[in-house]
């Protein structure tokens, strides 16, 4: 990375003994994917380059093909919650039914990985923006899944979309952590301004996965004090188990609460926007009661108080990223894919 303050990843199976089997393995945590028909696995290149904004991942992807899908059975297995915004520079992408249409070069597909999806590339190049729903407004990403929408390359929103994932791109490595922590929390609203609402809201009896329900009502009411587990059996009608088992994985529900108010607690505090913001004024808007204990909280769980995450933000040269994100040490394209919604 030298001096580069966002992390970035990056794949290729250039030198790969088994170059398909390396890209499946890689991108297993999105999609099954089978090798082009035309091209045997062995012939098979590809590469990716991955930024962390934080609260989004950028991805450029090229690949000589592929066949992706996410079925049935395979939603049933994993919990993925994330919307992917894509833009074709070159090649091809076909999409079956409902879309049954070939992409061009310069079109914006929206994914939703909570829904079956299946697609085919030929030699195409590509920039993904992957985002977890919770962070787009309910009108723009409901809790039941989206079908996949397709803006056309020449009309005006695929225009300025592709033009904010190219200029991204573009400033990616020359980004200070302040600019880095600014993009990752105004670009999810500048998208969802750009695509507007999904279509009619889900009626109370619309199919939603209820790990997805929960989450989005937690996101949306992380200023309540009374958000509680008795208040969310009692908001969304489910039982106390059922409450707990979707959040066995992550520590139970409460802790689940508490990560996410201190998370955004912590973006809030190192965002230029709310600079003058009292930093008891924030907790307190975020559901704590008292400003010593969000303190200790905030300590252990990022390892400096919040007067020094405001602090360390506005000095240049100080990467604030290790707050946002795992570690690189170590880490995969799925340990920060899944940690977007997660921590």
């Amino acid at each position: 990375m030298g001096n580069a303050q966002i992390a970035s990843f990056h794949f290729s199976t250039t030198g790969v003994d088994s170059p398909f089997d390396a890209w499946q393995s890689l991108l297993n945590v999105l999609f099954d994917s089978l090798p082009p028909k035309a091209s045997p696995a062995r012939a098979f290149e590809a590469n990716l380059k991955v930024y962390h904004f934080d609260t989004f991942l950028l991805c450029r992807s090229v690949a000589v093909g592929g066949r992706y899908r996410r079925t049935e059975a395979r939603l049933a297995r994993d919990d993925l919650d994330h919307i992917v915004i894509s833009c074709l520079l070159r090649g091809g992408i076909a999409l079956p039914s409902p879309a049954a249409r070939r992409l061009r070069a310069g079109d914006v597909v929206v994914l939703d990985l909570s829904a079956p999806t299946a697609f085919a590339m030929s030699a195409a190049d590509g920039m993904h923006l992957i985002m977890p729903r919770t962070l787009l407004p309910a009108a723009m990403a409901p809790v039941q899944p989206m079908t996949g929408r397709i803006l056309a390359q020449d009309s005006a929103m695929a225009i300025f979309i592709r033009g904010i994932l190219e200029a991204l791109s573009e400033a990616a490595m020359r980004l200070s952590p302040g600019e880095v922590i600014a993009l990752g929390s105004s670009v999810p609203d500048l998208l969802a301004s750009c695509l507007g609402p999904a279509g009619e809201p889900p009626s109370a009896g619309a199919r939603g996965d209820l790990g997805r329900r929960l989450r989005r009502h937690i996101e949306e009411n992380l200023h309540r004090s009374d958000l509680t587990p008795s208040r969310l059996t009692h908001d969304l009608r489910v039982s106390r188990s059922q409450l707990y088992r979707q959040f066995e994985s992550s520590g139970g529900v409460e802790a689940y609460i508490r990560r996410r108010r201190l998370r955004r607690c912590l973006l809030t505090l190192c965002d230029s926007r709310h600079a003058d913001r009292r930093i008891g004024d924030i907790a307190y808007e975020m559901g704590f009661s008292d400003e010593a204990h969000f303190s200790r909280l905030f300590r252990r769980a990022f390892g400096v108080s919040p007067r020094g995450a405001r602090a360390g933000v506005r000095q240049d040269g100080i990467d604030l990223g290790g707050l946002f994100r795992p570690s690189l040490d170590g880490a995969s394209f799925g340990d920060w894919l899944t940690a977007l919604y997660t921590n």
